[in-house]
């Protein structure tokens, strides 16, 4: 292609009668073969050239529409009987065409969260099962490639590609995803389309618009808007930002600005090609946090007057690094190798010093991998960086700040380059399976800020079903606060006061020790109810038993549910366990009984908040006895 490009440019410019450049016709992209067409709302839209008519043709029809000065087109088609298989031809002017193969009529999702949405169908329980019965052609997904943009992009950097659910195609796929669009397709007998976004580790500020992070995230934003442009400059300024937030109070001195002698003070690495886990330092065998490295390195006055590269190979998963005490760069991302232009100026002669701090977020951190780790330098010349040492972060201030560029961290860059370029394209609801990176911190009010953030751009209609999060971690025996119970209520907080927003529980289907629980199926079936219940008009409670009010009667509490399908029942037990009454001395547990859609705490007196299933890991026994969805958990005010 790129040679006939070439060839048709030196045409047009050998001979004046050579060929007009091809006509423009560009569809958004989403739109492909095999792609499930929305049958209610669908937009043909993309770009032509200026006030250019563009025709939509298929499923026996024609529409059209004139592009606008810019060139953007948006085609509205009726709406359109479900599980119609067609081909849809797209048609400008000066015969350009673009012709979409097995498109199918149906309703379209989107799939959107970190790691347990973006968890593949092969770390789900009983998956060779699974992909083995995948076949099913009225199921497809198209999934989009992670990239995160510092700036809105029109279309996706990589195209994405629609598939059919076969056994060669569901085993990459999102499994909550998979299994979500597998039983609704089922329940509805018609064609469901997926779209898949996610990324493991992801906090909710990287999927907000820029529009959307204002104004508690501007400063974030004018970063972002610095790193577009100039990308060193950028880690730069936020090596500072890192600085004024440990000089505000994260930690004694200035690491960054160690001297050589100064780092005789600290540890000696036993081994920089490996994670510190490795080292055999009990203080560092299970750690996950921030941990200084620090390495000093002399250099002749020839080489110090030269620009030069650092090169750190591998860090697992964040830096941010210094050079002689002025920051030169931030990376997030174990597999990404770390190289930090140094401008001439910023070397000197004699001694140098290297510091980085590293962030490890879960399982192995630090340094690994041969690197190289060294000063590369303008003339071609390298300078080994040798005899790291490293220090502690003291533990009151366990996380730094991280760049707003950031994949995980920062502000935005996911929904600039994986959400922004899906255009408007109308999605009957998202599905979100986010917040294990948001826990101890407020939650509540950015799930309901994605909420209108994301119907601005996708309609106003778009229904949400948020997966509440799973249990994990110890149990506790006494009540106890937990930052994991407080982001399950800010989840149902936010659902509840939302009209068109449903929650799926999955507190009873976590594991102890791993944050990525293998029961994606249950998960997929709750959403799928959920959905059928919220949007399609079946029947029964979309969430399972959900509090709607606490109330003192005498010396007791009494607790009305919502969402009941039968009665409620407990498992285990004639009486429901997990329940706390709680005042200004603090929260105690309390003995319950139920009956039909109440439960009754006998025993509350002066309790001003009850709370069920309150934990990191929580034991919980209420159960609806038709649907055999568990109450969901909740801290609720007594009212008298």
């Amino acid at each position: 292609m790129r040679y006939l490009v070439i060839s048709t440019a030196l045409l047009a410019m050998a001979s004046p009668f050579a060929a007009a450049a091809a006509p423009l016709l560009e569809l958004d992209s989403l739109f492909g073969d095999h792609m499930v067409l929305p049958r209610q709302g669908a937009i043909v839209s993309g770009r032509a050239a200026a006030r250019e008519v563009v025709t939509v043709t298929g499923f026996g029809g024609a529409w059209k529409a004139t592009a606008d000065k810019t060139g953007r087109f948006s085609v509205a088609l009726p709406e359109l009987a479900p599980g119609r298989l067609d081909t849809v031809t797209v048609s400008g002017g000066a015969g350009a065409r673009v012709t979409l193969a097995d498109v199918v009529t149906g309703d379209v999702y989107l799939c959107s969260g970190q790691s347990n949405m973006q968890m593949p169908v092969t770390r789900a329980l009983n998956s060779d099962a699974v992909i083995a019965n995948a076949s099913n052609p009225d199921l497809r997904m198209a999934t989009v490639a992670v990239d995160p943009a510092p700036a809105p992009r029109a279309r996706l950097a990589k195209p994405v590609a629609w598939e059919a659910a076969a056994p060669q195609t569901v085993p990459a796929w999102s499994a909550t995803c998979y299994f979500f669009g597998q039983d609704l397709q089922r329940k509805l007998k018609v064609p469901v389309g997926l779209v898949h976004a996610s990324l493991g580790g992801s906090n909710i500020t990287a999927w907000l618009s820029p529009a959307a992070s204002l104004p508690d995230y501007a400063r974030q934003q004018d970063l972002l808007k610095t790193y577009a442009a100039d990308p060193a400059r950028a880690s730069v300024a936020f090596g500072h930002e890192f600085e004024r937030w440990w000089e505000a109070g994260a930690g004694p001195g200035k690491p960054w600005a160690a001297t050589p002698a100064g780092m005789t003070g600290w540890s000696a690495v036993p081994d920089v090609a490996k994670n510190w886990e490795k080292w055999d330092v009990p203080e560092l065998a299970a750690y996950d946090g921030p941990l200084w490295y620090g390495a000093a390195l002399k250099l002749t006055p020839a080489q110090a007057a030269q620009a030069a590269t650092l090169e750190l190979g591998l860090v697992d998963e964040v830096d941010t690094s210094w050079v002689n005490g002025k920051p030169v760069g931030f990376t997030s991302g174990a597999g990404t190798r770390r190289a930090y232009p140094l401008p001439a100026g910023a070397l000197k002669a004699g001694d140098n010093t290297v510091v980085v701090n590293v962030i490890d977020l879960w399982s192995f951190g630090g340094f690994y991998g041969d690197g190289p780790r060294q000063l590369r330098l303008a003339d071609g010349s390298v300078v080994p960086v040798r005899e790291w040492r490293w220090q502690q972060v003291p533990p009151a201030q366990k996380y730094p700040p991280r760049a707003p560029w950031d994949a995980m961290a920062g502000v935005s860059v996911l929904h600039n380059g994986m959400i922004a370029p899906l255009g408007r394209f109308p999605f009957k609801a998202a599905l979100w399976y986010q917040g294990e990176s948001n826990v101890g911190s407020p939650y509540q009010g950015l799930l309901a800020r994605l909420f209108e953030d994301w119907r601005a751009q996708f309609g106003k209609n778009m229904a949400f079903a948020v997966v509440q999060l799973a249990n994990f971690g110890a149990r506790s025996a006494q009540p106890a606060p937990s930052a994991w119970a407080q982001l399950r209520e800010d989840q149902r907080r936010a659902v509840v006061a939302d009209p068109n927003a449903v929650l799926v529980t999955a507190i009873d289907l976590g594991e102890p020790g791993d944050v990525h629980p293998a029961n994606k199926q249950t998960v997929g079936e709750r959403l799928a109810r959920a959905l059928a219940i919220r949007l399609y008009g079946q029947p029964g409670g979309a969430s399972g038993p959900m509090i709607r009010s606490a109330t003192t009667e005498g010396s007791r509490v009494v607790l009305d549910f919502d969402g009941i399908d039968g009665a409620l029942v407990a498992y285990g037990s004639s009486r429901p366990v997990g329940f706390e009454v709680c005042n200004d001395s603090g929260c105690r547990w309390a003995d319950a009984q139920f009956t039909g859609a109440q439960v009754v705490l006998p025993d509350a007196g002066g309790a001003r908040k009850v709370r069920y299933c309150w934990g990191d890991a929580p034991t919980c026994t209420l159960y609806d006895s038709k649907s055999g969805l568990p109450a969901l958990p909740f801290e609720q005010e007594v009212k008298p």
